[in-house]
């Protein structure tokens, strides 16, 4: 593994919030530090094709403790160390009331620009900690291949244990017929889904087919249907083995992450054809869990903790390509 140059240039946003944008000679990434840190693109520079949803809502700064459907629902963002909102449920802060998708999306972060890397972070309202985050372009010396790498720590400033949950919140343009990947051996439960036509949550279904029971009817869920569908879905995959995933564009363009299975066992897949807020949008989210509630998570045993004054580091690897041969060489068999 190697790092790649990156030219990184700062710039004004609207109003008083500035952007980052790393480059590199295939790929670029935008990041607006004072919004959560949100990745706001993902571009692959050769083919020009932009990865991560953009909405026509404007930025703008985020209030603590509003819900995260009141802002742009594009782009990517951090969930930590909940992602449904929930009282935490652990000594000594049992009570404290945790946001909506977490602190860190609605936290204006600080960040550093060097050699070929942005460093970003910022620490916990009602718990504390420091999470950071670096973003790079590495290369694959097996294969040559650049990626986006992402380079995670979080540590605990408190003399009591930390349990958390973490999604990466990708939301990502959907086209139809577009294809979600998953390892072989993956099946999924439901999480939500719009009439509950999926079943309540942790009904099971072997994928790639999902049930729907109010029509008792399967369908192929791995491929993305058109936004006149006006159906929305929450699901988690079962425990992974290999953390990877990809979506594939018709045109066989695809993203996907390369991720440690054994700190993130699951995969939340959220899946909008036009019903929320008429929106066409597809999530592959790596997690710690099968639930999105920090609550609820800690009752199964089924979540991260960062130690007494430990600090816990994960890497998450996004790589873009086209076509089967390269999809197969980077990330494996689906």
């Amino acid at each position: 593994m190697a790092t790649e140059k990156a030219k990184i240039k700062e710039s004004k946003l609207v109003d008083d919030i500035k952007e980052v944008t790393l480059t590199s000679d295939q790929y670029s990434v935008t990041v607006v530090p004072q919004l959560g840190a949100k990745i706001t693109s993902i571009l692959n520079r050769k083919t020009k094709r932009e990865f991560l949803s953009r909405t026509n809502v404007d930025y703008r700064p985020r209030v603590y403790g509003d819900a995260f459907e009141n802002y742009e629902r594009d782009g990517a963002d951090e969930c930590f160390p909940t992602v449904g909102g929930c009282p935490y449920p652990n000594y000594p802060w049992q009570g404290t009331d945790i946001p909506d998708h977490g602190e860190l999306w609605c936290l204006p972060w600080q960040h550093e620009i060097t050699k070929d890397k942005l460093r970003t972070w910022v620490r916990g309202i009602r718990l504390p900690y420091l999470f950071e985050r670096t973003i790079s372009f590495e290369t694959l010396a097996r294969h040559e291949k650049q990626y986006i790498r992402l380079s995670y720590s979080v540590t605990n400033e408190s003399p009591y244990d930390m349990p958390f949950l973490y999604a990466f919140h990708p939301l990502f343009k959907a086209e139809t017929k577009s294809k979600l990947m998953l390892p072989p051996g993956a099946d999924v439960v439901t999480w939500s889904s719009s009439e509950d036509r999926l079943g309540k949550p942790m009904t099971k279904h072997t994928w790639p087919e999902v049930t729907d029971f109010t029509l008792d009817k399967s369908y192929d869920r791995s491929v993305i249907r058109s936004s006149r569908t006006k159906e929305s879905e929450k699901l988690f995959t079962t425990p992974l083995d290999q953390g990877r995933c990809a979506l594939v564009y018709p045109k066989d363009e695809f993203i996907g992450f390369l991720f440690p299975a054994k700190r993130f066992p699951h995969l939340g897949l959220w899946v909008n054809e036009g019903e929320w807020h008429n929106l066409h949008q597809v999530a592959v989210e790596p997690s710690t869990s099968q639930v999105d509630r920090l609550d609820v998570a800690v009752g199964l045993d089924a979540c991260g903790t960062v130690p007494a004054h430990g600090t816990t580091e994960w890497d998450l690897s996004i790589l873009i390509g086209k076509g089967e041969e390269e999809l197969t060489s980077v990330l494996g068999e689906f």
